[in-house]
């Protein structure tokens, strides 16, 4: 039998942090979650989102297209700003608000249920982990972690990659999402709890809306060819931009992937494994923070994910002097453009084969322990 779990005992480096974070709210006097900034925002989003959906039927031959990519665009947008703090709870103070946030990833043509799962879950408190975070495993295709089996045909996965990124949404929507519901796990992993039968009836509910708004109604309205072409290029858009997005953050080469030893102990607490297994970029460009939600600046959402993602840019000085004086570091790179090419590095190293690594075996009950902040990591 073999757990995967964090060293037990206290927490001191994530009491430090919370409780510098903990401070900050207090003296300003606001709440972790979302304000005006990120409600008004929303708006704007929800607006583009279904302005270009609608511009799909009112531009005239290939012009229609160019919406495609747009919706492909806002659809992101919306994954990034609204879905991803409303399933972290961050998003209003409302839980019911939060809920209804979440519900907008089944727009991309997943599943809320699913995502809550997989990222809240499993991601977030398994982050590099191999065969615990989904995150990291490509069924094969690719090879993330070094942990992981080489195969031939990694060799050239540097290259490739780039273009399977263009179908990760598809591939959501096609597969993960029923391969997830059909066994009720996410990696080795059960499901937190049972589906409940609203759970059932919003996922097969989900699922048709998404192909009648996306492909039934395109198809009478533009004809079957057009419609199948702009869906697909949709797609392209908004799975490029979630893969390489999220890849930023953990699969580069300013990035650990730790495994537990023969106990199944994991070397670090909690929040230490998430400062070395995260990576910040482009923090200080204004208009990326705006656009991605947050998301370059990953390990203080990690570390906080119940934050909304207004407050990042004020968070990050504070908790990379508190990180210091405490002898660890936030990992970042300058720019985007800098974290892609540690991408690109990343992954051409792990492209070499290397000598056999130990993989994790979750056994059958399929129990992976987790000590962290639980008031951070509740699953809604």
């Amino acid at each position: 039998m073999s757990h995967v779990h964090f060293q037990s005992g206290k927490r001191p480096v994530y009491q430090e942090l919370s409780g510098e974070v903990t401070r900050f709210f207090r003296e300003k006097g606001i709440r972790k979650t979302g304000d005006d900034r990120l409600h008004n925002k929303a708006i704007f989003i929800a607006l583009l989102y279904v302005g270009s959906y609608l511009l799909i039927y009112g531009l005239s031959g290939s012009m229609h297209y160019i919406a495609w990519a747009l919706h492909g665009v806002a659809t992101a947008l919306v994954g990034f700003n609204i879905m991803h703090d409303g399933a972290h709870e961050s998003f209003s103070a409302s839980r019911k608000i939060n809920r209804l946030m979440a519900m907008s990833f089944n727009l991309v043509g997943s599943n809320r249920y699913y995502w809550a799962q997989k990222h809240n879950r499993n991601h977030h408190a398994f982050t590099n982990v191999d065969e615990a975070d989904e995150d990291i495993d490509a069924l094969g295709l690719f090879r993330m972690s070094p942990h992981q089996p080489h195969r031939p045909f990694h060799k050239y996965q540097h290259f490739y990659v780039w273009f399977l990124y263009l179908i990760t949404s598809l591939f959501w929507f096609f597969a993960l999402d029923f391969k997830a519901y059909g066994s009720q796990k996410i990696a080795r992993r059960d499901y937190s709890h049972r589906m409940k039968l609203a759970d059932h009836v919003e996922f097969w509910a989900s699922k048709a809306i998404y192909v009648t708004l996306y492909l039934l109604i395109p198809m009478a309205a533009l004809g079957t060819g057009p419609a199948l072409l702009g869906f697909l290029l949709m797609h392209a858009f908004l799975g490029f931009l979630f893969a390489v997005i999220f890849q930023l953050a953990h699969v580069v080469d300013k990035a650990e992937f730790p495994r537990p030893d023969e106990r199944g102990v994991l070397p670090d607490e909690w929040a230490v494994h998430q400062m070395r297994t995260t990576v910040d970029f482009a923090t200080d460009n204004r208009f990326l923070t705006w656009a991605l939600g947050g998301l370059n600046f990953q390990a203080e959402h990690h570390l906080f994910p119940r934050v909304s993602h207004v407050h990042y840019a004020e968070l990050h000085p504070m908790v990379e002097k508190k990180a210091a004086e405490l002898g660890y570091e936030l990992r970042s790179y300058p720019t985007i453009w800098a974290a892609i090419k540690g991408h690109y590095r990343h992954m051409k190293a792990l492209s070499v084969p290397a000598a056999p690594a130990r993989t994790i075996t979750v056994d059958e009950t399929n129990e992976i322990e987790c000590t962290t902040g639980a008031e951070e990591l509740r699953v809604s």
